[in-house]
């Protein structure tokens, strides 16, 4: 590198710090759609244009495409990849940025960053800023899916992206997102929800004592869910996400609307009640994400009352919303939602078999049963009960 070429990189190092501190002023506001434009604007000064749009028939074809490039990749694999120029790594930061913005702000577009980010890696060398790439791409492939290939593949690039991380990073800043991504969305087809509850709530310690407040939260958002779908004391969770829900509102960090979800289901459970409360105009109003969880949970609310048919009202509900969203990362979710559609199957069959219930018992049956070849601790005894 020349004189002139250290000074000029020297310059646009400065430059790009200022921008990353820019993003988090916007994060932390709650300016999602800027943070992802600052991205937007950094990425294409180094010929990175990011398109305004893409169609889904696009976004299945470059998903495609790069999980064909990852597909024989191993631990080994990544551990002796070289490692990539420090200047491009710097804005290969931007990736992981403006991933984090989208699934807020564009959510259409995380998986067109996530295999942007894996294709430059594999073109031009790793970098710690590369691992969100790969986990984000592991849990799309194994998002809603019944087919061995697809976990195998997902799961095996999901491990070695994170045991590269283990072995070659590590760095504390970027242990909440790696934590999130791996045990929030790709791990739960493999390992015990407990061992994903206890990471996650590391994870969240750790972003909180980094100043990663948008990951740490993500992580307890993942951790309270986590602990209900485990079976967790329900008194037990309630303190957890009251403590949550506590720090968020110190922080004014949009989480606290989540938690609220999760207690209120709670309450619901313990105390009995109406097994919906969400009220049908904010159930029209709120991001798909939000009212993925809402729906989510008035069907476990409705099934742990008795409420069969009105359990499986939001069980349909919640299909609708996961079918119609171009991204889904809601990891264990579409798991559990099936295992209660099977179960509201089971009983209102004793009523009237009708063509419906047979197909939702039976799509429920396989999937479960898929799922138990790979975690049989997590859905071994679901199959058996269905």
């Amino acid at each position: 590198m020349s004189a002139i070429d250290g000074v000029i990189y020297l310059f646009l190092l400065f430059f790009t710090n200022i921008l990353l501190l820019a993003f988090v002023v916007h994060i932390s506001g709650k300016r999602f759609m800027r943070a992802y434009d600052i991205c937007r604007e950094v990425l294409s000064q180094i010929g990175e244009n990011i398109p305004d749009k893409l169609y889904l028939n696009q976004t299945t074809h470059m998903t495609v495409a790069t999980l064909r490039m990852v597909s024989g990749l191993s631990e080994k694999d990544l551990l002796e990849m070289k490692e990539m120029d420090s200047k491009l790594a710097t804005y290969m930061s931007f990736y992981s940025l403006m991933s984090r913005a989208a699934f807020l702000a564009k959510p259409e577009m995380v998986p067109f960053l996530a295999c942007r980010s894996v294709q430059r890696t594999m073109e031009i060398g790793l970098s710690k800023h590369s691992i969100s790439g790969f986990l984000v791409l592991a849990a799309l492939r194994l998002r809603n899916t019944m087919t061995e290939e697809d976990i195998d593949i997902g799961s095996k690039v999901g491990k070695a992206a994170v045991s590269c991380f283990t072995q070659r990073y590590n760095t504390s800043e970027l242990i909440p997102e790696t934590v999130c991504l791996y045990y929030g969305f790709v791990s739960w087809r493999t390992e015990p929800l407990q061992t994903r509850a206890k990471k996650l709530r590391q994870g969240f310690e750790v972003g909180m004592s980094v100043g990663d407040i948008d990951y740490a939260f993500n992580g307890a958002m993942q951790h309270g869910m986590t602990a209900i779908l485990a079976g967790d004391r329900l008194s037990t969770v309630m303190k957890l996400l009251g403590y949550y829900m506590q720090v968020a509102n110190t922080y004014q960090h949009h989480s606290n609307l989540v938690f609220s979800i999760y207690l209120g289901a709670i309450t619901m459970m313990i105390g009995g009640g109406d097994s919906s409360p969400y009220p049908a105009e904010a159930q029209e109003t709120v991001p798909p994400k939000i009212l993925e969880l809402m729906y989510f949970y008035s069907a476990l609310q409705a099934y742990w009352q008795g409420y069969n048919e009105r359990s499986q009202h939001y069980v349909d509900k919640m299909l609708a919303v996961i079918s119609t969203s171009n991204v889904d990362l809601q990891g264990p979710n579409s798991a559990y939602i099936l295992f209660i559609s099977g179960l509201n199957s089971v009983e209102l069959m004793k009523i009237k078999c009708t063509g419906k219930l047979k197909s939702s018992l039976s799509k429920a049956f396989k999937f479960l049963q898929m799922a138990s070849k790979y975690s049989s601790w997590n859905f071994q005894n679901k199959v058996r009960y269905l």
